[in-house]
Order: structure tokens, then sequence, then C-alpha cells
């Protein structure tokens, strides 16, 4: 995904970067038709600055860098779900819902599409294997922690949710081999969730990350992570629908999990049914 892998990492790249993440954004067709060499003189940079650019994006050359661009701009299933402009002051109640729901729906796909299958089914396994399990998450990731503890739960998992800067940490520095802990963060760089993950891993425990940016320091600390696409530049506000990718990626997981036990999963589930019914009138 080189369209959406440069709008999710745009705020990592450098200003010369940036300058051609920005010229290939604007110039799709064009940039496929163009020599490194051109591509630079268009954006008052070196060649080597276009190389490094395709490096910053996990491909290894212009070449490679223009095969998977045009793959994507050919793709015209893409064109009709591309990204609308960013908000503006003088948007109808309607243009607002409209764009909300419509990159919601982008931030999904570019998820999807981003996300390392092979990656993926290793992760499930390790939670699926878990002895004990960590959720580590505060601010908007806090609701996620708590979604996420409930729906693994079902599962018959031993899950904790862990939202206080404080208690994450102590929780920490106390697990041992065979333990997971899972940090989630938008940014990858709230502290109290980047140290919790660092001193799990201290501890033994196997670490994974849930972010939005593939290069932060919570990645850092992760012996396993997954990043979300974050549409960043058309939000005012932080994680309005990488949040929804978030959670998203939980329901993955959880009903992934439920694929590898499905029979012991099918009597979670009645017991919770059963106790959801006796709550309710």
């Amino acid at each position: 995904m080189i369209i959406a892998g440069i709008h999710n990492k745009f705020k990592s790249l450098t200003a010369t970067e940036q300058k051609i993440a920005n010229y290939v954004l604007t110039n799709p067709s064009e940039v496929i038709r163009l020599t490194a060499k051109e591509l630079a003189e268009r954006c008052d940079s070196a060649p080597s600055a276009v190389i490094r650019f395709c490096k910053s994006l996990n491909v290894d050359g212009f070449s490679e860098f223009k095969i998977k661009l045009a793959s994507e701009i050919g793709d015209t299933t893409k064109q009709d779900v591309s990204k609308l402009p960013s908000f503006s002051s003088s948007d109808s109640v309607g243009d607002v819902f409209a764009k909300v729901f419509t990159s919601g729906v982008n931030t999904l796909k570019d998820t999807l599409n981003m996300i390392d299958m092979k990656n993926a089914e290793m992760i499930a396994k390790v939670l699926k294997n878990a002895n004990r399990l960590f959720l580590f998450g505060v601010g908007t990731s806090s609701v996620i922690v708590i979604d996420a503890q409930y729906r693994f739960s079902q599962l018959g998992l031993n899950v904790t949710g862990c939202t206080d800067a404080l208690f994450m940490n102590v929780t920490a520095i106390n697990m041992k081999e065979g333990d997971v802990a899972v940090g989630i963060s938008h940014s990858g760089r709230t502290k109290a969730v980047v140290d919790a993950l660092a001193r799990a891993k201290e501890a033994g425990a196997i670490t994974v990350a849930i972010t939005s940016f593939q290069h932060a320091p919570l990645a850092q600390h992760a012996d396993y992570s997954v990043c979300v696409f974050a549409d960043e530049e058309n939000y005012p506000v932080e994680a309005v629908s990488a949040r929804m990718a978030h959670m998203c990626l939980i329901d993955a997981f959880t009903m992934t999990l439920a694929t590898m036990e499905y029979d012991e999963f099918k009597k979670h589930v009645t017991g919770r049914n059963r106790i959801l019914e006796e709550i309710r009138y």
C-alpha cells in the first residue's frame, strides 16, 4: 500500500521526503513515468533523497516504487473510495457526516491492505498461548483496552486491562515468562504505555504493540507489532478514524482466536448468553 503508507508515515518523514511525498500524492500518474532524477528535479532535491524516500516506505528502489504505485492508481476500486478533502468551517452537518463515515471506511480498507497476515497469525498464536494477558492503554486507547479485555475474557483467556499509568507499570515489572503484554497507543509515543511495555519485556514477557505509526517508540519495545492506517491529514482531532481501526483489529483477533478453539469458544458463548439473559428483562 504505497499511497496509504505515504499518508501513514508522512509526519515521520524528513522535510525533503515530505516534499517528495506531496508531489507523489498530487501527481501519481505523472510520477510513474519519471526517473528518480526527474522526480528529484521537480522536488528541488537529489536522486538520493528519492531513494531514501522509497526506503522509508519499505520499498527497495524507485523502480519497485513505481510498479506498486501504478498498480494502486490503476485500481478502480480504490478510485471509488478516494479520500475526501479535509474538514472545513464551511462544511454542513451532512458534509461532516459524509466525510467521517467515508474516511472510516477508507481507514478500515487501508488498514486491512497494510496488515501482514503472517505477522497477524503469529500474534494470534502468541495471544492464544499466553499464560496471562495484560493490556496497556490510556486516554482514547483506554476505551479499546476495556473493550479488548471484555472480548478476550469471553474466550476464556486470563486477561487484565490496565488503564492507570501507575498500575500498568507496577503490573509490568511483575510479569513473567509466558505472559504477554499488549500496548495500545495511537501515537505510539504515550510514555506510560511505552514504559510499561519496555518493563514487561525486561521482566521476560512477550510484548505486542498496536499503534498507528510503524516506527513509533512503542513498536521498538515490541516483539511483534501491528500498525493501522491513520488518516491524520484529514482529521483535526486525534485518533478519530484510527480508533475505529484499532477496535476492528481487536475484533479480528478475537474472532481469529475463536476459530482456533471453535468448540471451546462455543461453550464460553453459551455461558455468556446465559448470563446476559439473567441481567435482561
